[in-house]
């Protein structure tokens, strides 16, 4: 016990995550009253005239986890992420509001069709198993998630051509010649400056290959000044504040246009107007956030997901993919003349804690001794 609580409590462990989270969150609006409406056991009259209007339900809490990439099984870092926004739900439901959580798979790729390829199937029939080995682990851990979306599932697919669309409209697309170091375990383009030796990615260490290609693009310089007045005048859009000043540092060192396209990956959804390119996995993936709102079945559109509780109130996130949701979906959702979300966190990582957990035994009594093998 007392090394679950030392887990548990330790600066940067999933606890003290959720505890900041949950208590920087904005207070709970009241929710509306009405006659002779019971709260934790006791009535609450109230006496209203029949003529008197209701007032609007307040907007829902929103809450997100990434859409964890199927190219591998869950890991613990997948876990640490999801019981540390199951915390965060569970405390914005004590203080009675809807809440919406969404978690889910990003199931397009490279990557994956690669992982498919190696375990023998074919990319749908890989998702489908890692996809579900999330959903069991979810139901292990007792994760009170609302929405689980899947980027293969059809409503989503919808959205994402109905939101290229719109950005094409805006006149934020353009094809080009593109030749770049590119990272396929990140599957992005790298800047050479931020390599290390031999050309390895700073995140996979691994080398980046050499690739050119015929891509559409995203005009994200354009939206520099606006992510710069984003910041400024929400502080609070990039938490906790040493990630803020990371997200500051890469917009003031100059935003490049990236590839929202793949000439040689199949595994993907079909850009709507050249169906020989697939669609980037993040110009596809960040949208799962909005998709995962609608119903299966129904007939799926870009505004409807929008007007089902957007914009999401947080966005629970590794600090791997902090750019992707501090910079290009903000901007992405600018273009298509969508809210930006309220807030991003992006947590560490586990590393360091589980080397001391490793380095550590626990007595029966609770004290902490040193291994000695």
């Amino acid at each position: 016990m007392a090394a679950g609580r030392a887990f548990f409590c330790a600066p940067s462990s999933i606890g003290a995550t959720a505890r900041r989270l949950a208590f920087a969150s904005p207070p709970a609006r009241p929710l509306a009253s009405a006659p002779h409406r019971r709260v934790r056991g006791r009535c609450c009259a109230s006496i209203s005239s029949s003529s008197d209007a209701s007032p609007p339900a307040p907007p829902p809490y929103v809450l997100t986890t990434p859409l964890y990439y199927v190219n591998a099984p869950p890991h613990m870092g997948s876990a640490y992420t999801t019981i540390a926004a199951d915390a965060v739900a569970r405390f914005q439901r004590l203080l009675e509001k809807r809440v919406i959580f969404i978690t889910g798979t990003d199931e397009h790729g490279e990557k994956i069709a690669t992982s498919a390829e190696a375990s023998g199937r074919n990319p749908k029939e890989h998702c489908d198993i890692i996809s579900n080995s999330y959903k069991m682990l979810w139901a292990d851990l007792d994760i009170e998630y609302d929405k689980f979306i899947r980027t293969t599932d059809p409503k989503h697919e919808a959205v994402v051509n109905d939101f290229y669309s719109r950005v094409l409209s805006s006149g934020d697309i353009y094809r080009a010649d593109y030749e770049g170091l590119y990272c396929v375990s990140c599957e992005e383009y790298k800047d050479e400056k931020e390599l290390g030796e031999n050309n390895c990615c700073p995140v996979h260490l691994k080398p980046c290959v050499p690739r050119k290609e015929d891509n559409y693009f995203f005009a994200l310089s354009k939206y520099q000044h606006k992510l710069e007045e984003l910041l400024t005048s929400n502080p609070n859009f990039v938490r906790p504040s040493h990630r803020l000043h990371e997200v500051e540092g890469w917009i003031k060192s100059g935003l490049r246009d990236f590839s929202i396209s793949r000439a040689s990956v199949e595994w993907g959804i079909p850009v709507p107007n050249d169906t020989k390119q697939t669609i980037y996995v993040w110009f596809d993936a960040l949208l799962g956030y909005l998709s995962a709102s609608l119903d299966d079945g129904e007939q799926a559109s870009l505004q409807q997901a929008v007007d089902r509780g957007w914009p999401a109130s947080l966005h629970l996130i590794g600090k791997d993919i902090l750019r992707f949701h501090a910079i290009y979906w903000p901007a992405m959702l600018m273009s298509a003349g969508i809210s930006v979300p309220d807030a991003v966190f992006g947590h560490g990582f586990l590393t360091k804690l589980l080397f001391i957990l490793q380095i550590l035994g626990w007595h029966e009594d609770g004290k902490i001794a040193r291994q000695h093998t």
